[in-house]
């Protein structure tokens, strides 16, 4: 944001856009079209711009619409905060700002103008009663439940506030896919404008050109690549976990069973999980639960609560010794020390190897796991990396979101496949059954 002087005038200049974040300018910030209703879907792969463009948008409203409420909504607080930062930064020396709260993560202008930032972890009862008279930005649209998004859209109703949702693609399915093809068909007042379009390749091969886009094509799985650098949308119902709700099944703990638990530790900060995963010897999942804001003696106690419940049954137990986990773990070991606990050591490697053992297994359906909308969200979001100056593969949810769930199940699964010796898989055409090895 730059501010320029002349006769007395403030002209505030905001980026250069590329042709593809002009289209979206055009559509929004021309005097005939404030307060249209107007709803405009952006689908974008990676790294195209998507916050640089939502963050001008803001500004450009908040400054030019005196004492308007404008409004950024994103899938979690983290990266609610990462706009704020954006917009706070470029317009720290402009002379516009009146106020800002890092804490609240609202920008008052001098104008009498508002941008509050908003995330969807604040949950729906949280985000009702709202009212928006200049835009309303949705960030990364797709990965935001469809109750939170049915919440926040009558903020724009009573001034006919325009939209602006922004995003990578996901499934053909929810919300954002339904206005993506509102856009395409000019109805309900929407306009979709595809980034990912062959209309844009010359200025999108500038960001991305053909050597690194092929090179993330080799590493990456297939759907990552489709979904993040290619822009297209998914059939299945997830990026590196695929058909892993076919493995979805109603079980839970007989005393027969033979238990193997992973844990993931949470770190203590915003909605990060302590959760403990349990499959039994046929490679079911039979327990899982999650908790958040306890302090690390609070964690311990509950889960040496659980693990004492079955401790007749549980064969090992594998939590994550990360850079909180090893003292965790420690403190769990004098606790139970009659329980085999066998810390799990997370290298980029090791995880990896969880990860593809985890693939296979609902590839081949070896495993189930219960129904859970929390764990199938984070299962349905899980997302690989690769960094062309590293040549690494990395494993983890998108930026901002977590994986705490997902971390326990492949922690719980790699415990069962490491000490299953007495029971082999037995296929039967498309149906994996077990089979018990009687010991000699």
């Amino acid at each position: 944001m730059i501010l320029v002087r002349e006769n007395n005038v403030r002209t505030y200049k905001g980026f250069t856009p590329y042709r593809f974040q002009r289209d979206v300018i055009d559509q929004l910030c021309k005097p005939e079209q404030y307060r249209q209703k107007k709803v405009v879907v952006v689908k974008s792969s990676r790294q195209k711009g998507k916050t640089i463009t939502v963050a001008n948008i803001l500004l450009f409203y908040a400054i030019n619409h005196n004492h308007s409420k404008n409004y950024c909504v994103s899938p979690t607080l983290k990266q609610a905060k990462e706009i704020y930062r954006t917009i706070t930064q470029a317009i720290e020396n402009s002379g516009v700002v009146k106020s800002s709260n890092s804490t609240d993560l609202n920008i008052i202008l001098i104008n009498g103008s508002r941008i509050s930032f908003k995330s969807a972890e604040q949950g729906t009862d949280a985000l009702r009663g709202f009212t928006c008279s200049g835009i309303l930005c949705i960030d990364e649209a797709a990965f935001i439940a469809d109750d939170i998004l049915h919440t926040i859209l009558p903020w724009c109703d009573y001034h006919k506030a325009n939209i602006l949702m922004t995003s990578t693609p996901f499934v053909k399915s929810g919300f954002f896919w339904d206005y993506y093809n509102y856009g395409l068909e000019h109805t309900h007042n929407t306009v979709t404008i595809d980034w990912c379009s062959e209309f844009y390749l010359d200025e999108i091969r500038q960001i991305l050109d053909e050597e690194q886009l092929n090179e993330y094509k080799s590493i990456l799985p297939k759907n990552v690549f489709k979904t993040e650098y290619l822009g297209e949308w998914l059939d299945d119902d997830g990026s590196v976990f695929i058909n892993f709700k076919n493995c979805i099944k109603h079980n839970s703990i007989k005393p027969t069973d033979r238990l193997y638990v992973g844990i993931d530790w949470a770190n203590g900060g915003g909605n990060d999980d302590t959760v403990i995963s349990m499959l039994n010897q046929y490679g079911q999942q039979v327990y899982l639960e999650y908790k958040n804001n306890l302090s690390p003696t609070q964690q311990i106690d509950w889960l040496e609560g659980i693990l004492k419940k079955y401790q007749r049954q549980i064969v090992v137990v594998k939590p994550e010794l990360n850079s909180i986990g090893t003292p965790y773990t420690d403190m769990l070991k004098k606790r139970l020390q009659t329980m085999k606990i066998e810390g799990f050591d997370t290298t980029n490697k090791s995880k990896n190897d969880i990860v593809s053992q985890l693939q296979v297994a609902f590839e081949q359906q070896t495993i189930e796991i219960l129904e859970d909308e929390k764990q199938e969200r984070e299962l349905s979001y899980y997302a690989a990396e690769y960094n062309l100056k590293t040549k690494t593969l990395t494993f983890n949810a998108p930026k901002g979101l977590n994986d705490d769930i997902c971390i326990a199940l492949m922690l719980s699964y790699d415990a069962f496949i490491d000490n299953k010796t007495n029971y082999v898989h037995i296929n039967f055409g498309n149906k994996k059954k077990h089979k018990r090895i009687e010991d000699d």
